[in-house]
């Protein structure tokens, strides 16, 4: 149930300077006036704060006022893709290297020799294949990443290409292999962490979004109230006067 609150001021003012002259009849008095202030004018949307801080971080809560509360949200957004593209640049760059180490180093055509030395084994004697190598244009990312991390793919590497062929992969050692995965390892690190940030950025768009989802109910509540001020040049008893008047209900 809503509650009125009226505060009344009557200033009556029986000052000669306010009549008329003796005997004339006064002027027209005004009708009173009334001037409304709704505050439920200015209320948010929960649901638009919401979709506007999951498109942009801090743009909800900028839209329902809370300013230093966005620029929260906007400083950890550009904060996390800044250093997005710190890693990611970094990442690629390293991967670019590695990649291009392979290409001196690994053989495909030896690779495929020794698939062809190992197929005519006798079945006891072959090496088990396990991996199938994709075309470079079909699947760059498996083609670099398998050379380099399974035996299978060991007689690739030129610093063993002077070994007898054999299926006795697992123990041959070939420095190249061990600082390509190195190399590759280098890369990864932060790609993963580009990977990472990424995430970084869903969260803290999440967040603002039920932030300022919450924060828009809890103001649209503060302001639930209606305030009502209204004036008239007379006095309660009809002379000239002033008599003033507010309404608050809530």
């Amino acid at each position: 149930m809503k509650r009125i609150i009226v505060i009344l001021i009557a200033l009556i003012f029986s000052s000669p300077a306010l009549a008329g002259p003796l005997g004339t009849p006064l002027a027209p008095v005004n009708a009173p006036r009334t001037l409304a202030y709704d505050a439920s004018d200015e209320a948010k949307s929960p649901g638009k704060a919401f979709l506007l801080s999951l498109l942009l971080p801090g743009l909800g809560e900028l839209y329902t006022g809370a300013r230093y509360r966005a620029a929260g949200f906007m400083t950890a957004e550009a904060v996390t893709w800044v250093a997005y593209a710190h890693w990611r640049s970094k990442g690629t760059d390293l991967r670019d290297e590695f990649r291009a180490y392979a290409d001196r180093n690994w053989s495909l055509a030896r690779y495929r020799n020794w698939q062809a030395f190992n197929a005519a084994l006798p079945q006891s004697q072959q090496y088990i294949e396990t991996e199938t190598l994709p075309e470079i244009q079909a699947d760059e990312q498996q083609y670099y990443e398998l050379i380099g991390k399974y035996d299978q793919f060991i007689f690739g590497w030129s610093d063993v290409a002077d070994e007898p062929l054999g299926s006795n992969n697992h123990s041959i050692i070939s420095p190249l292999q061990t600082e390509y995965e190195i190399l590759r390892n280098d890369s990864n690190q932060p790609l993963k962490r580009a990977s990472v940030v990424i995430g970084l950025t869903v969260v803290n768009r999440i967040v603002s979004a039920i932030h300022a989802s919450s924060y828009a109910k809890l103001k649209n509540q503060s302001m639930d109230r209606r305030v009502r001020f209204e004036w008239s040049p007379t006095s309660p008893g009809g002379g000239h006067g002033l008599t003033a008047s507010v309404a608050a209900s809530f």
